[in-house]
């Protein structure tokens, strides 16, 4: 029971049994830095706490390794607010999070979430997004051990809450939860007011709201994003696309007014004036890889492709910041994409995705070194095209196209030596395989009479002449090839 004897009974999602065993036995933990200062906070906020877990069914998650942070947490809630401790529950991983939350809304609880900013040695930015996009009404606090305002601005972006900096006192605790669950200040107030009904889809109430905000705080960027989007829903677009461009004017580096500029003119269809907003969200906000990637896309439909591949190369390295493997696969589809309608703008991505798939112990499809291979050819840097086309032959050793695409990188290299190597070792894997294409059976001749393989430079360019009898200088080349003073090499 809590101080008001309201508690209700908790669903609890079953744990494994070993998980309920550990969490108990930290309570006896004494490596406590979670203090108590003083209970002034408490005694202001707790009725706000006491209200969320009462009529509100609510619950708090913890998502966090700090299990100290998490022992004083729930220690404290039960020795200052007489809090069930199960109602203060440490999560053990971000996928089971997600599998309590939405068992816990099923059975109408309200979960309040803190999460750290890198769970596992990973950012749980993207999880975040995930979490908000799916639980748009959930309360979700950030635990830092410090605050970078990079950071904090990615995190409010993705729709954060609140922060704690860690160590935290139980009055700090008490403070951030119920200004999160209910603002402060009197527009704070309002300003939920008028989300909410906007959530309803109570347009005509919601702009009330945002007229009274615009009383309290006249010029608000919060009351105009409020009663432009309120506008919009009463189908008057320009009126709320004149209110979203003042609220960015009023407050230049809030995002949500350009957000919302973006979103009109992409329904609109004038993806020019989009990007040109969206451009300025980047440069205010320049760490957010969907945005990259959402850059990347509007250069790319304006056939842009080589700023496209700047902004796909920078969405799959901010996801590599986040630890995430599947940034490799990206920079594959990615360079595919470029790939298909401007090759040579692909480069960047495939030299990322051969980089990144080394650092993740990924072998990706041996295609995507020869093709790495056959643009680095096209800009003159043919030894990084030969160790390209090497790690392709060993992802497909019988492969004859790739030796032969490596031969012609030496060629460029002017290593024909090297060169006639390769294409023996293509002949001898498909004997047959240059009888179809006598431009590649002419090349691989003058390279074996450069390299002194005579034998089988007169092979290639016999077989050229009797393709074409007047293909270039095949016919001159194998007459002098069998004069007497070329008699006496016989490789």
């Amino acid at each position: 029971m809590n101080k008001r004897g309201k508690m209700k009974s908790v669903y609890v999602v079953k744990s494994a049994p070993k998980e309920i065993d550990d969490a108990h036995k930290e309570l006896d933990t004494q490596n406590v830095y979670l203090l108590k200062s003083e209970e002034q906070a408490i005694s202001r906020y707790q009725d706000t706490v006491y209200d969320f877990i009462d009529n509100n069914d609510g619950l708090f998650l913890v998502v966090s390794q700090d299990r100290t942070f998490f022992q004083n947490f729930r220690k404290s809630f039960y020795k200052e607010l007489e809090i069930d401790q199960e109602r203060i529950r440490l999560m053990s991983s971000l996928r089971r999070t997600q599998e309590e939350i939405r068992v816990y809304r099923e059975y109408q609880k309200s979960p309040f979430l803190f999460i750290e900013s890198v769970f596992e040695g990973r950012s749980t930015l993207p999880t975040i997004e995930e979490f908000k996009n799916e639980f748009k009404d959930m309360f979700i606090v950030v635990l830092m051990n410090d605050a970078d305002d990079k950071k904090l601005a990615q995190f409010v972006e993705a729709g954060v809450d609140n922060f704690i900096t860690k160590p935290a006192s139980i009055n700090t605790l008490v403070e951030k939860i119920a200004n999160t669950l209910i603002p402060p200040d009197a527009i704070g107030k309002k300003v939920r007011e008028g989300k909410e009904r906007l959530r309803k889809i109570e347009f005509a109430l919601a702009y009330g709201v945002a007229r009274d905000i615009l009383e309290m705080k006249p010029g608000s960027p919060a009351g105009l994003m409020i009663m432009g989007d309120a506008l919009k829903g009463l189908s008057k677009r320009d009126d709320a696309l004149k209110l979203y461009l003042k609220a960015s004017e009023n407050a230049p580096m809030y995002l949500e007014p350009l957000k919302k500029i973006v979103e009109f003119h992409k329904e609109d269809g004038d993806r020019k004036q989009a990007l040109q907003y969206l451009i300025k969200i980047d440069e205010l906000s320049p760490l957010h890889a969907g945005r990259k990637k959402e850059l990347g896309e509007l250069h790319f439909m304006q056939e842009d492709y080589a700023t496209a591949a700047k902004f796909f190369c920078e969405a799959v390295k901010l996801t590599h910041a986040l630890k995430q493997s599947d940034c490799v696969q990206m920079a594959v589809d990615y360079a595919d994409k470029i790939f298909d309608s401007q090759a040579d703008a692909a480069v960047p991505l495939l030299e990322l995705s051969a980089t990144l798939a080394k650092t993740y112990h990924i072998e990706l499809h041996w295609s995507v070194y020869n093709r790495l291979g056959l643009l680095l050819r096209r800009q003159k840097r043919w030894k990084e095209a030969v160790a390209a086309y090497n790690h392709a032959a060993l992802l497909s050793p019988k492969d004859e196209s790739i030796l032969f695409n490596m031969g012609m990188a030496y060629v460029e290299g002017k290593d024909f030596g090297s060169a006639a190597e390769k294409f023996e070792r293509a002949i001898s894997l498909n004997p047959s395989f240059y009888t179809d294409n006598i431009s590649a059976a002419y090349v691989m001749g003058q390279v074996f009479i450069r390299a002194n393989r005579t034998k089988n430079a007169t092979k290639m360019l016999e077989h050229v002449s009797s393709v074409d009898p007047k293909y270039k200088k095949a016919k001159s080349l194998l007459e002098s090839l069998k004069s007497p003073k070329n008699g006496k090499n016989g490789h």
